[in-house]
């Protein structure tokens, strides 16, 4: 699946996050691509459109491959700054999310979905500007049918094994869960990685050599502490 480029502005608004979680709005999967490589989803996990980011705590649902009743669940009930991460059983033929799944969440304050499988209604999504991550697309949908799901329990998506808590990145580059625990220590550092790079851009921009500005940039954070 290929993003749609130059999405138009979104015309949702920026979901709120838990106080803790919010410095870290804008820090980035690629810096923390830097930092380990544990918790990257399967690179077939793409954003419908770029540019895009999306950060948020995630909340675990599983569907039947026909069902999204669950799903439907837990979109009414998720707390603003939710990322929805749904498990799909391996199917990538019917599509469990689409426009207005994602008008509704964005009325409700999530911050965006993870889908292991087909979303659709790209358009409508795209032109809203609500954050969604899938495998594929399908015009073949699903329906509500009471099918066995969970809601809140650890799934396996995209390789990566995730439970309710922990946070969600995503952005043009793709999907890196966080487990809850240790979050706060494994974001601080991407975002201390962030502002050294900066300064070393700053440094390449003015003419610097690589290892000037590095030089450059460790001096700045030296001094910021």
């Amino acid at each position: 699946m290929t993003p749609a480029d130059d999405a138009p502005a979104p015309t949702v608004p920026t979901p709120p996050l838990p106080a803790w979680l919010e410095p870290y709005r804008g820090v980035t999967s690629g810096t923390l691509g830097h930092l380990g490589a544990d918790g990257f989803l399967d690179w077939e996990i793409q954003a419908l459109f770029r540019p895009v980011s999306m950060i948020g705590i995630a909340l675990t649902v599983a569907c039947q491959p026909t069902d999204n009743g669950p799903l439907a669940e837990a979109t009414g009930g998720a707390t603003p700054g939710t990322v929805l991460v749904v498990a799909r059983h391996g199917d990538r033929r019917h599509a469990p999310w689409g426009g207005l799944m994602s008008r509704s969440a964005a009325n409700r304050g999530l911050a965006g979905a993870v889908i292991d499988g087909a979303a659709t209604d790209r358009r409508e999504i795209v032109e809203l500007g609500f954050p969604v991550f899938a495998r594929n697309l399908s015009a073949l949908t699903t329906r509500r049918q009471g099918l066995p799901g969970t809601i809140g329990e650890p799934v396996v998506v995209g390789g990566v094994l995730v439970r309710t808590g922990d946070v969600v990145i995503g952005d043009d580059d793709g999907v890196v869960v966080i487990p809850a625990e240790g979050a706060t220590e494994a974001l601080a550092s991407a975002l201390r990685f962030e502002r050294r790079e900066h300064h070393m851009r700053e440094g390449l921009k003015a003419g610097l050599s690589v290892a000037a500005a590095r030089e450059r940039a460790d001096a700045a954070m030296a001094a910021e502490g």
